[in-house]
């Protein structure tokens, strides 16, 4: 099978069915990230969830999804980053395409679930649980550790999926926090982050465009000297502190006549 939009098919009967019973999808809504050809749908039924909702980009692959599943499964298809739930589910599960797993996992902390059970590369995984201070460690280690519980549950090797990937997979259970991050504090971080091995004072400088809407360089180091961690790197940050370093920010763009960062704009993963 030639792989196409990124996906490679999980078909490891006992990686299938320990995805599914981790969800704890027993009548439950259930949302599917990247139905692909149902082997994980298909599970899900079995495991007793009360409805799938499954959301498949490829055209072909959502048709075999109807003809097999009918009305037992709605599916959607469309790019799950385009996709609006409408409503909230109680799990979210999926094998996610490894070229966009990081939007993704943006879009999931916005959403309402309890409980998320996802297969994703081993390094993107590896990342969501980095401590500060590591090479790992970066804005969607911050990110996912504010809107989530995060854990690794199991090493899915690459000879379960078809084609086989160049790289080993995870599967990581994700809890909502209750954490609710708005666009503002959100690009401040991801900004930070473009430049985490310098100082907090020299991130902010360096960013200073996208921070503030100014070149003025004097003015943001002003602003860079009074922020609490200013000396120290913006990779050593607990997620705590690159939160309140953000807010502090925010709080200089409300007070200063430099142009205050929009709402709208890039994500800066």
């Amino acid at each position: 099978m030639k792989p196409k939009l990124g996906q490679h098919f999980l078909v490891d009967e006992s990686v299938l069915e320990f995805e599914s019973e981790s969800a704890q999808v027993a009548g439950k809504s259930v949302l599917e990230i990247g139905a692909g050809d149902g082997r994980l749908t298909r599970k899900l039924l079995s495991a007793g969830a009360a409805h799938v909702t499954a959301v498949e980009l490829d055209p072909r692959l959502a048709k075999l999804l109807r003809s097999n599943f009918h009305r037992k499964v709605k599916v959607v298809e469309q790019d799950f980053l385009k996709f609006e739930p409408g409503k909230p589910y109680n799990a979210v599960v999926g094998n996610l395409p490894y070229y966009i797993t990081s939007p993704i996992l943006l879009k999931l902390a916005r959403m309402e679930f309890s409980r998320a059970v996802l297969c994703m590369q081993k390094e993107v995984a590896e990342r969501l649980i980095a401590e500060p201070g590591t090479a790992a460690y970066g804005r969607l280690s911050v990110f996912c550790s504010l809107a989530f519980k995060s854990e690794i549950l199991a090493l899915v090797e690459r000879g379960a999926f078809a084609p086989v990937p160049k790289v080993d997979s995870c599967i990581v259970l994700l809890e909502k926090t209750g954490f609710s991050m708005d666009g503002k504090t959100e690009k401040a971080i991801g900004a930070l982050f473009s430049h985490k091995k310098k100082s907090v004072r020299n991130a902010v400088i360096d960013a200073r465009e996208i921070l503030f809407g100014s070149r003025d360089k004097s003015s943001a180091d002003r602003i860079a000297q009074t922020l609490k961690y200013c000396g120290r790197k913006v990779f050593t940050l607990s997620q705590q502190e690159v939160l309140e370093t953000a807010r502090e920010i925010i709080k200089w763009q409300r007070m200063t006549p430099i142009p205050s960062m929009r709402q709208e704009g890039p994500t800066y993963w």
